[in-house]
């Protein structure tokens, strides 16, 4: 019997996930990890880990997971840990493929799980959070964990995570203040990685985001999808910053570890894009597109890369799938539909109508610069210059918003103060203004 088969008996017997040996769990929107409580079983099954390599990349493993915690479900109709244990399958599932559906089916069998067992059911509550967070339920996600963090403190890095998606940073930096961590503690680490990029801490942000990711690189018992979305992030995240060359290689080191994380392949596209290589955006963003198929941003890479090469009718079949995803899903897709429409000056009042309500739902720099954008198409600067203020409030080091900044200043007049927005972009990104701009930029016109 291998090492691996021993620890899964050890974690069927507990009542465990399959997908978070050791009590981690890569959690529903990806930053942290879910520290569930083995009530004193956490050393056996570390010392098992310990002893063994990380596991073959199998591509079947969440789907026979889902399948296990089922039919175990079935067989106790007063199963409420094996319910919570397919809550966290489905979560697993989701996020492998970005399937919403999966995070519907988590929250229906978390429910039930706390239907049988309503109190000291932890782990019930973070994975019912966890499935409404995926669907951007937010007030209702943070009851439960809230609720969830009366049980477990842990619960309170789930807490800190509901807030940032909010844009309450204050009260998520509080939280994490609050809250004891240890040295290894990758959910700390994630989160403050978050609010640093936030604050405008890009260097401190990614630091924090390498040292997490040296740790899961030194755990065995971590599931490969989890080591994986570390690289991957840290990849995103050095191709936003324009360094292209290191960004893929930390994505092609994530596929090195999971073949399909689409995440990666994502990011792949981007620096793709970035060069305007669109035969390679078009390779991964179907590779992308075929894992995940609710993916807006690889439908908008995959439109773009058509168009630009004049494959008019390929782009607006993307553009189409885009729409349908958009209004499939309305709250979750409604932030990126409202800001391609402002990128392509198409369906404005629609976009004017979501960005309102993403603003609504949440308050984040992001909903803000949402609306901004979409304000000046309209033509609606004093609105627009408003919305900008609150975007840029918290010194975000992000080279649309920057880049957004400054077109809306230059709309104003105000094109000394425009030139150092457009400056600022291209510091963080050198591709992030279009070409068409720059003889502007580099005039002596203010």
């Amino acid at each position: 019997m291998t090492d691996r088969n021993r620890i899964l008996l050890v974690v069927s017997a507990l009542g465990l996930s399959v997908s978070g040996v050791a009590g981690l769990e890569l959690l529903g929107r990806g930053f942290p990890t879910e520290a569930t409580s083995l009530q004193g079983y956490e050393l056996k099954a570390e010392n098992l880990c310990a002893s063994s390599d990380r596991e073959p990349y199998d591509p079947d493993l969440a789907n026979k997971t889902i399948a296990f915690w089922k039919t175990q479900a079935e067989r106790d109709s007063q199963g409420a840990i094996e319910l919570r244990e397919l809550a966290g399958a489905y979560l697993s599932r989701q996020r492998e493929t970005g399937d919403i559906a999966d995070a519907v089916q988590a929250e229906k069998a978390a429910r039930q799980s706390l239907k049988i067992l309503p109190r000291n059911n932890a782990a019930g509550l973070i994975r019912l959070a966890r499935s409404l967070l995926a669907q951007h339920r937010f007030p209702e996600a943070l009851k439960e964990a809230r609720l969830a963090a009366t049980y477990d403190p842990e619960a309170n890095r789930l807490v800190a995570d509901v807030l940032i998606e909010l844009g309450d940073y204050d009260g998520a930096e509080q939280v994490l203040a609050d809250s004891p961590r240890n040295s290894d503690d990758l959910n700390y680490f994630s989160l403050r990685a978050r609010l640093d990029q936030i604050s405008g801490k890009p260097e401190s942000s990614l630091s924090l985001m390498r040292q997490a990711q040296r740790l899961t690189d030194e755990r065995p018992d971590m599931p490969a999808e989890s080591v994986a979305w570390y690289h991957a992030m840290i990849g995103h995240a050095l191709i936003d910053s324009g360094q292209l060359d290191e960004g893929e290689r930390k994505c092609q080191d994530a596929l090195g570890i999971f073949p399909r994380d689409y995440r990666a392949m994502t990011g792949m596209a981007e620096a793709a894009t970035a060069r305007g290589d669109w035969k390679t955006v078009i390779a991964w963003g179907d590779k992308a597109i075929a894992i995940a198929p609710q993916n807006p941003e690889v439908l908008k890479l995959l439109g773009d890369a058509h168009a630009a090469l004049g494959q008019q009718k390929e782009a607006e079949q993307q553009y189409q799938l885009l729409k349908e995803l958009a209004h499939s899903f309305p709250r979750i897709y409604d932030r990126h539909w409202s800001l391609f429409c402002a990128d392509n000056d198409r369906d404005l009042e629609e976009a004017l109508t979501l960005a309102r309500k993403d603003l609504e739902l949440r308050s984040d720099v992001h909903a803000y610069d949402t609306l901004a954008w979409v304000c000046f198409k309209h033509d609606m600067l004093p609105e627009a210059e408003s919305a900008l203020k609150s975007a840029l409030a918290k010194g975000t080091h992000d080279a649309t918003l920057f880049y957004h900044a400054g077109m809306i200043s230059r709309a104003a007049g105000e094109l000394v103060q425009a030139k150092d927005y457009f400056n600022r972009a291209r510091a963080i990104n050198p591709y992030s203004i279009p070409v068409s701009l720059l003889p502007w930029l580099e005039s002596k016109e203010s």
